[in-house]
């Protein structure tokens, strides 16, 4: 198989791994008032993919074992196709069910991506993974700077201009076909998961890794609405939270690389929480500068996933350890963040007004600069 073509393949995936999600915030307003929705109710649609990530990681690991992971891979992009069709149907119930089905669709992506990348690129890794996690912050980009101009200037509507992004899936699916060619199983390991949780490493990880999500996702699903509450267009609102997706591609190619040059990560990680206080804490006193805010806060959330990664990584003492200890922290951290955007949305409506919502964010992100204490320290699982 060519390494051109399989780069091109996993690269693909990667542009799946948020686009579904992070096109439906600029188009909240539209469904809330054809819907006739609250923004708890709104929030769930963005909770409900983060809920899959927390319960459906470990199903991901045992899908690539038994089916391998290109096929397994295949199957999670055909999932995110059919899940953004299934939410263009009339009816909650169905935005719903459409939004289960490409949710858990990404979780296999998301567990299952890395894997590739080690499979297909020996020795090359680091680099292909900073590819990898630029093209998923550049699918996020991608869809939420396009989603508003979709639904109302082309004429789409929102269930059209959701439907695009499962279009970019199929053709993921496509190009990842001849993958199929080759299959690599991966090896079970008995009792893993049941010694990874008896070491504090995996427990401050899991809240570094959770913390972050609830932030990140907290902050895309709600971004745009609280932009428009204060007079942004939608259009605006759109480009904003692009430029929050975008900036992220700077510091996660960035991030890693230095984290990967240290013993130590406590002030790197420090630093990024300090970032992401500035930002929401901007939103909160001078709204007027929003610009100037989100991009400090998608400065700071490319940093943090990325430096999730890359602590994963390096305190793992062995590559097998590195895969479990991922799987352990993205499950228990996407568990930990799944209620966010439901959150934020409720004290929203509850408080009338986006100024409790946004210091809960900020707590989040001072429990987050806490847990980056434990998770930079330099020590191994």
């Amino acid at each position: 198989m060519p390494a051109w073509l399989t780069l091109l393949g996993v690269l693909l995936l990667a542009l799946n791994l948020r686009a579904a999600i992070a096109g439906l915030p600029p188009l909240v307003p539209d469904l809330q008032a054809d819907l006739h929705l609250d923004r708890g109710t709104a929030g769930l649609l963005s909770t409900l993919p983060v809920l899959c990530f927390g319960l459906l990681s470990p199903l991901g690991a045992v899908l690539g074992r038994r089916l391998g992971t290109e096929r397994a891979l295949l199957l999670a992009m055909l999932s995110v196709a059919a899940g953004s069709l299934v939410r263009t149907v009339p009816g909650l119930c169905w935005v719903v069910c459409g939004t289960a089905l490409l949710g858990a669709g990404i979780t296999v992506g998301n567990v299952l991506v890395p894997s590739a990348v080690k499979q297909g690129f020996p020795g090359s890794e680091g680099a292909v993974t900073g590819l990898y996690t630029a093209a998923l912050i550049g699918g996020a980009a991608l869809s939420s700077a396009l989603a508003a101009p979709l639904a109302h200037d082309a004429g789409l509507g929102w269930r059209g201009s959701l439907l695009v992004w499962g279009g970019l899936a199929a053709v993921a699916a496509t190009v990842w076909l001849p993958q199929l060619r080759a299959r690599h199983p991966a090896a079970a390991r008995r009792g893993a998961h049941t010694r990874l949780w008896r070491s504090p490493v995996t427990w401050v990880l899991s809240l570094f890794m959770g913390t972050q999500a609830l932030a990140y996702y907290g902050t895309l699903a709600w971004l745009p609405a609280l932009l428009q509450d204060g007079g942004v267009s939608a259009a605006a609102a759109g480009w904003a939270l692009a430029l929050f997706n975008l900036l992220g591609i700077v510091t996660s190619l960035v991030v890693p690389s230095v984290a990967g040059r240290r013993r130590d990560q406590r002030a790197l990680g420090v630093l990024t929480c300090l970032v992401w206080g500035a930002g929401l804490v901007g939103l909160l006193a001078a709204p007027s500068l929003y610009l100037v805010w989100v991009a400090l806060a998608g400065l700071a959330q490319g940093a943090s996933i990325s430096l999730a990664l890359a602590m994963i990584v390096l305190r793992a003492s062995t590559p097998a350890v590195a895969r479990d200890l991922s799987g352990a922290a993205q499950s228990a951290g996407y568990l930990l963040a799944a209620p966010g955007p439901i959150l934020v949305g409720w004290l929203r409506d509850s408080s009338g007004g986006w100024q409790l919502p946004l210091l809960f964010l900020c707590a989040t992100v001072a429990v987050m600069a806490a847990s980056s204490l434990g998770a930079g320290r330099d020590r191994q699982v």
